[in-house]
């Protein structure tokens, strides 16, 4: 049997009984919100796992939490809420400051009129994130998307990531260019890409970089889409064409050579080994698994053999959320990486 996730009231009484919460401390805690943040699951029990992640950033990021969880396949209707806090002290008096959080389940036709419940909750005129924890769906919900400034997905997730991507990019267009996409899963890339990077910084290691003609990408199961991202990444940055469409890709190189992609599963990090090779260098990054240190290595047939270490984070979900929200701008890179890579992602 699922906990209950705070203060069970009636939906068309939450900030009422949101206020009479506010009464009962007594003047000890103070209110705190900086944006409002939906997260949307078809996921049974996911409001006790979203609830945990939102007591972990929230002492962080202050903000209004609507955790949704829906089953819009099932027969009838039926929507019950609750409500709760986060608190945090501060100051030596023994105050608090606090960030609400208020929890749905819903089925049926109550799943299917989230935008209702959504709008209906929001805190203020403050920007609205919006989590989106299962797949997309078609039709596309107008009045939803229109109103959301930043869209938070994990394409790790999907199953069928080339239709999903194909409904991301509606949405966007859709939205005017108001919502930015924040994809999880090239947010976990970045240290990564920051320290791949930082390998040809040296002239001498970047001559190499675009004479690449091999290319080895290992990933944990189920972060296919993450070694892809990757891929993409490089691909757009390095004016690679892709040749051949196939599980381990071939690409062309912008000075002609042909360049063979090998991309293998194995259990560790989302990323956990990258190599390059030209034919005069060979570059590898690796990082063991449950290790916040990336070890780089450089060999050159002009060069001595070099190495490195480099501490990174960790990609738990909770920090990735975390600085994403923080995050005021857009990822300028994120669409180019995803149409270089296109044909690749079914």
């Amino acid at each position: 049997m699922s906990l209950q996730p705070g203060i069970e009231v009636p939906i068309g009484g939450i900030e009422r009984e949101l206020g009479n919460l506010w009464e009962k401390s007594g003047g000890k805690k103070t209110r705190a919100s900086l944006i409002n943040l939906a997260i949307y699951s078809e996921r049974k029990d996911s409001l006790e796992s979203n609830s945990a992640i939102i007591e972990g950033i929230a002492g962080e990021h202050a903000m209004r939490s609507l955790l949704i969880e829906a089953d819009p396949e099932a027969a009838g209707s039926s929507a019950e809420s609750w409500i709760s806090m986060h608190c945090y002290a501060r100051g030596p008096m023994g105050g608090g400051v606090c960030s609400e959080q208020i929890c749905f389940r819903l089925s049926g036709e109550a799943a299917r009129s989230l935008q209702s419940v959504v709008f209906s909750h929001l805190d203020s005129d403050l920007p609205l994130a919006l989590w989106w924890q299962a797949d997309f769906r078609t039709p596309i919900n107008a009045r939803l998307w229109r109103w959301v400034d930043r869209l938070l997905f994990d394409s790790r997730q999907w199953l069928h990531p080339g239709k999903q991507f194909e409904i991301v990019s509606e949405i966007a267009d859709l939205a005017d260019t108001r919502t930015v996409l924040c994809d999880l899963n090239w947010a976990r890339s970045l240290p990564v890409r920051q320290t791949l990077a930082g390998i040809f910084d040296p002239p001498c290691t970047l001559r190499e970089l675009y004479k690449v003609e091999a290319l080895e990408f290992d990933h944990a199961p189920g972060s296919r889409t993450t070694a892809l991202l990757m891929l993409g990444w490089l691909a757009d940055r390095l004016d690679w064409t892709l040749v051949k469409a196939e599980a381990n890709p071939v690409f062309r190189n912008s000075l002609g050579q042909l360049l063979t992609v090998v991309i293998r599963e194995i259990p560790g990090n989302s990323i956990s080994r990258i190599l390059l090779r030209s034919k005069d260098a060979c570059f590898e990054l690796s990082r063991k698994e449950g290790s916040d240190v990336f070890v780089t290595s450089v060999k050159d047939k002009s060069l001595s053999t070099s190495s490195r270490m480099v501490m990174t984070r960790r990609d738990e979900t909770g920090d990735i959320l975390l600085a994403e929200l923080a995050r005021g701008g857009r990822h300028p890179l994120y669409c180019k990486a995803v149409q270089a890579v296109q044909q690749l992602w079914d």
